[in-house]
């Protein structure tokens, strides 16, 4: 019988084994809407330091009430510098006409007394010692994708599809002109604008390319702030798709562009604006819509632009620079390619006081590394030479020899915090306690905000120096869930079907857990590329709602299967073409390890999945015949009905694989549907189109085959607001009643 582990060892336990008498038991509201409120772990608000010092801050309550801390990190002596009352008392001396703030709004800190801050659609700046206050800028209540640039206290963002900039006083004239009502009005002043064509097929200064490749906005100020390149998106040859609305008699239909696989894609260009010479050129990127615009950063001086320009099948990137002044195409740096994909997901990063070099992260070489590079392409040295991924660039220390970074160690459990020399290449671990770090870098690199958690360690927040060393506990946050039923938690690790790759595990044991028993079992699955759903992290990464079904009576598990995230690109690149066959091979592995258990029952199993993993979910259930009741929630069904860019990755065009997409199509394995199968949906779904399960629903009335199937009207990809409590009790009743 396999019942213990044979590759790793167990990692921790959660809770201890306590008797469902000495707590209380989670309800679905209070998992759905306390999770991330009064039953998170305590955290330390807007931790952060204040530019150009050693001294940070963040937020606390005082008799219910926030007020901002600031701490020297050197000497540790701490201020209570305001609060919310000075907040309040703040807009009555401004004499502004809004609703007073009942928390404390962000802040950016300027130096050490001034700071800036965003609320009611404007930006502030306040000095702390003279308790004076302004505003720098109001935009309009439509504005969108902001970005305020600093240096020139410039606003960039969008309305209807079009690029606005308000320069520091604009608003003033705005108001003067009554402009602002006028924008709403569709009424456009000319001179706000940096563009004038945008409509419902051509999009100005928003993400792109389905927000594949780390993009995330549309807007790029240059470093100084004199210069703003932003996204041009002609999606006309685009399909258009309908999305039903039931909010009208009768019901209408609301179009958006859907570029699916093999089909046409959008084409995107990337404009610059000089403000210093009142010009708009575009980027000579030799635009094409076989091809993807990532990346973007400038360079220090602003002189120079880059973009990681990426051919349409995903084997090959760019990175090109271009003229910053002109737009014109300079020179390509390097090329990557690889048989499978290429993915990049991080802009370059100049070296801080060194214009001429810059680090570049790649997984060329097996693993996502830091590159450090000269700025005409030459390959200085590679700094890190890990069998683990680096997650994120972090900073520099003050003289621009040190880079600090965070790294997926630990078989990507762990996020750890590294320095790495620029000289040397050597490679310094800074923290010392196994768990997911999250870590702010001081000016002078000197000091670290380290705030981590682990599995049996809720949150806790310190100061740390260079040789990882503690200076300052600031919180060590209790065990939220004290007072309720206790469940033991595990993290391991089993072999893939392989043999030979190791995979994660995370397994809740039921309430007051009896060894003589025999227990149903629930398999939550995602499985697919970009997300990795165990963590040595409080929880182990796990919804507050597998801990409530764990109280509820069952064994509750989770494998990472190959193709999930942060465990290199061979593990990442081994589903290429073939989605969800080695992931369904390696969640039977852990269903076998589960099973070798003489207290799960093995005649009572579920599984429960949402995107990916609803496409996981009805592949396990008709493929094998270990589950007796299933829930898929949003689900692809046909690969060929989803978006270009994630699809194209992972399966090439539906023309180049017709066996990959004639296997991965679940329709086509209707009849092998094996259990009781619920398949949820939300009718506005623009990610995995409702079109998906309607397919799949179809199918089975006409091969006879029973299913159960609920939708959510108006509700996107994922079911939020008030409405996922119903979702979840949904999901939980259904287990309950046939499992």
């Amino acid at each position: 019988m396999k019942t213990e582990l044979t590759i790793s060892i167990i990692i921790s336990f959660l809770f201890p084994n306590l008797s469902i008498a000495q707590g209380k038991m989670l309800t679905i509201e209070d998992v759905v809407l306390k999770q991330r409120t009064t039953l998170a772990p305590e955290r330390l608000m807007q931790l952060q330091w204040i530019t150009g010092t050693e001294v940070y801050s963040y937020v606390v309550k005082v008799n219910g009430k926030e007020k901002i801390i600031q701490t020297n990190a050197i000497n540790q002596q701490s201020d209570t510098l305001f609060g919310i009352e000075d907040f309040q008392t703040l807009f009555q001396t401004l004499e502004i006409d809004v609703i007073l703030p009942q928390r404390l709004p962000f802040i950016t800190w300027l130096n050490v007394n001034e700071f800036q801050f965003f609320y009611n659609n404007a930006y502030y700046s306040m000095n702390i010692k003279s308790k004076n206050a302004y505003i720098i800028t109001k935009l309009p209540k439509d504005a969108e994708d902001i970005h305020f640039e600093n240096n020139t206290k410039r606003s960039a963002f969008t309305t209807n599809n079009n690029v606005f900039v308000y320069e520091k006083d604009t608003w003033l004239k705005v108001a003067e002109n009554n402009a602002a009502q006028q924008i709403s009005d569709g009424v456009i002043n000319k001179d706000l604008m940096v563009t004038t064509d945008g409509n419902y097929a051509l999009v100005n200064g928003k993400s792109v390319h389905r927000n594949e490749f780390g993009i995330t906005k549309g807007l790029f100020w240059s470093n100084k702030g004199n210069k703003l390149a932003y996204y041009k998106m002609n999606e006309s040859s685009v399909t258009d798709y309908e999305l039903m609305k039931f909010d009208t008699k009768p019901g209408t239909f609301e179009k958006v562009k859907y570029p699916m696989a093999g089909g046409n894609s959008h084409l995107v260009k990337l404009f610059i604006k000089d403000f210093e010479k009142n010009r708009l050129y575009e980027v000579e990127t030799k635009a094409t819509p076989e091809q993807y615009l990532t990346n973007v950063s400038w360079s220090p001086q602003e002189n120079l632009i880059y973009i990681a320009v990426v051919n349409r099948a995903q084997n090959e990137m760019r990175l090109n620079e271009y003229d910053g002044r002109s737009g014109t195409f300079i020179k390509t740096l390097f090329i990557e390619k690889d048989e499978k994909f290429v993915e990049p997901e991080h802009p370059m990063v100049f070296v801080k006081n060194d214009d001429s070099k810059f680090i570049w992260m790649s997984k060329r070489d097996g693993y996502n590394q830091l590159y450090l590079y000269a700025q005409n392409g030459k390959l200085i040295r590679q700094l890190t030479q890990n069998q683990y991924d680096v997650t994120e660039l972090l900073g520099f220390d003050n003289n621009g020899k040190i880079a600090f970074y965070l790294a997926a160690t630990n078989n990507g459990l762990d996020r750890q915090f590294f320095s790495v020399d620029l000289e040397t290449g050597k490679n310094k671990l800074i923290t010392l306690t196994s768990g997911v770090h999250s870590v702010s870098v001081s000016e002078s690199g000197n000091f670290f905000l380290d705030t981590y958690s682990n599995i049996a360690t809720p949150r806790k927040s310190i100061l740390i120096d260079k040789n990882g060393a503690e200076l300052n506990v600031m919180l060590n946050a209790v065990n939220p869930l004290n007072e309720f039923v206790k469940c033991e938690a595990r993290i391991g690790a089993i072999a893939a079907a392989d043999k030979k790759t190791i995979l994660n595990y995370r397994i809740f044991y039921p309430a007051n857990f009896d060894s003589s028993l025999k227990y149903p079992s629930l398999i939550y699955v995602y499985g697919g590329p970009h997300a990795q759903m165990i963590t040595n992290s409080w929880l182990a990464g796990a919804d507050m709602w597998l801990y409530h079904m764990a109280q509820q009576g069952y064994f509750v598990f989770t494998i990472d299967n190959r193709g999930s995230a942060n465990r290199g690109k061979e593990f990442e690149q081994a589903t290429f073409r073939n989605l969800g066959i080695m992931e369904r091979l390696d969640q039977l592995e852990g269903i076998s390890f589960l099973k070798a258990n003489k207290y799960i029952d093995t005649t009572r199993m579920g599984i429960f999945g949402w995107s990916f993993g609803g496409f996981m979910t009805i592949n396990m259930m008709s493929k094998t015949k270990e589950f007796k009741v299933g829930v898929a929630g949003g689900p692809v069904i046909d690969w060929s009905l989803y978006e270009i860019m994630y699809t194209e990755r992972y399966m090439d065009k539906p023309l180049e694989n017709l066996v990959g997409y004639k296997e991965s199509t679940l329709t086509n394995y209707v009849k092998d549907l094996q259990g009781k199968l619920l398949i949820i949906h939300g009718t506005d779904d623009d990610v995995v189109l409702w079109q998906h399960s309607l397919t799949y629903v179809k199918k089975c009335i006409e091969e006879g085959v029973q299913l159960d199937y609920f939708v959510y009207p108006d509700h996107k990809h994922n079911v939020i607001g008030k409405d996922r409590v119903h979702l979840m009790k949904k999901v939980t009743d259904y287990f309950k009643l046939h499992l």
